[in-house]
């Protein structure tokens, strides 16, 4: 019985960070600004020299742009 109990709770836990890990924005078309005012900018990993200010694909290859550190 207390080891249905701990599973049950476990599961429950498993499942609400799934839930909070898949949540969030998924908007990539728009700019994230930090409260300082400081806004995010994404380039290629093949192409670093192609910067912008908002998520989405490479206009050159079409990879995924990441956020610039």
């Amino acid at each position: 019985m207390k080891i249905q109990s701990i599973l049950s709770a476990l599961t429950a836990l498993a499942l609400s960070m799934a839930v909070i890990a898949t949540t969030g924005c998924n908007k990539p078309d728009h700019e994230h600004t930090h409260s300082d005012g400081h806004t995010h900018q994404y380039t290629c990993p093949m192409h670093p020299e192609l910067v912008k200010d908002a998520a989405g694909e490479c206009p050159k290859c079409g990879m995924k742009l990441v956020e610039k550190t």
